[in-house]
């Protein structure tokens, strides 16, 4: 099976902080914008700091991901992969982002990197390799050359935002 992986940046402060907050106003503007999709029960549970349910689990990250977009964030990149495949791309998403706040699904996610994060792998890259990336003439970063994750963590200090890595399922018909 394949897999999608929608790249954001965005402020995880923001995010987590809907998780609970009773924001009867939010809810209603989320809903009002069509919720991407998502059944109206799962951001009131999110909203309201639950009842969450494992089963719903994989309609939390769908939720998150709306709430992303919809809080400000910016679709960066859309990578496909397969598991296996790419563990460079699956080690951006290892850890649940929400650990704490919602239940862990089992074929979708989101892990992410704070802006923080981001620049010091930013830093280490370009310590150990970014001159390579260098025009010789210009002087000027290839940035279309670099890795996704390092053109990725460039994009995070630029912005000064976090990034969030929202995988799940791709249909592969």
């Amino acid at each position: 099976m394949g897999y999608v992986m929608e790249v954001y940046l965005g402020d995880m402060a923001k995010l987590e902080a809907v998780i609970g907050s009773k924001d009867d106003a939010l809810l209603s503007r989320i809903l009002e914008a069509g919720g991407g999709g998502v059944e109206p029960e799962i951001f009131r549970a999110i909203v309201n700091g639950g009842p969450f349910t494992d089963d719903d689990a994989d309609d939390y990250t769908a939720a998150m991901e709306f709430l992303c977009l919809h809080l400000g964030g910016e679709n960066i990149a859309s990578v496909e992969f397969s598991f296996g495949d790419d563990p460079d791309i699956t080690d951006l998403f290892y850890d649940w982002a929400f650990e704490d706040q919602l239940p862990e699904p089992e074929s979708s996610g989101c892990g992410t990197w704070s802006k923080e994060s981001a620049a010091e792998h930013l830093d280490e890259w370009l310590e150990d390799s970014g001159a390579d990336f260098i025009d010789q003439d210009s002087g000027e970063m290839d940035w279309d050359e670099v890795s996704q994750d390092t053109w990725w963590a460039n994009q995070s200090k630029v912005a000064g935002k976090d990034l969030f890595f929202f995988w799940g399922g791709l249909n592969c018909d």
